[in-house]
């Protein structure tokens, strides 16, 4: 055998080797970079879920009363009370008033008072105008009539148009 002959072979077998070495290479930097995605993902629930369960946990301990003091919350941990529109789903309601009373929990809030004033600060639309038509002391007869010269208020629209014409004059 001649030495370019040899030479030949050694240079075609360190090309197939190196090909064979490149496309292992690409296979395992794809599987890298799958495995880095997947596991900032991973990453960033488990934050999400710690964050939750740090919450839960400062709630538990006020709920069983061990060491109100040293389980006092931020701010931050009392997630903010979403707005209540006044919608007549008796979940819905009843949902507002649960996450309303873990509200108080977690800022530490128990005068009944300061409990009203609060909730009445997440009220809106036409919840809003039952609150404060309700809060106010203003007597309602059953013939309600219109603020120019006594003319009687009727329902054109839906039931809610009606009933926020209605808070409207008695604002």
């Amino acid at each position: 055998m001649s030495l370019n002959s040899t030479r030949d072979k050694v240079i075609e077998l360190f090309n197939s080797h190196k090909d064979k070495l490149l496309e292992r290479n690409d296979a395992l930097e794809a599987i890298v970079m799958i495995l880095k995605k997947e596991t900032m993902a991973t990453t960033m629930a488990l934050s999400t879920r710690i964050e939750e369960l740090e919450v839960e946990l400062a709630l538990c301990r006020i709920a069983v009363g061990e060491g109100v003091s040293s389980a006092a919350l931020s701010n931050k941990d009392a997630l903010k009370q979403k707005e209540f529109v006044g919608t007549r789903s008796g979940c819905d309601v009843d949902n507002f008033l649960w996450r309303m009373k873990n509200y108080f929990r977690a800022k530490g809030i128990v005068d009944d008072a300061v409990k009203i004033n609060t909730t009445s600060m997440f009220l809106i639309n036409i919840s809003l105008l039952w609150w404060r038509g309700r809060s106010s002391n203003k007597f309602v007869t059953d013939n309600v009539t219109g603020h120019s010269g006594g003319e009687e208020i009727m329902q054109r629209g839906t039931v809610e148009e009606y009933v926020r014409e209605f808070k409207e004059l008695m604002l």
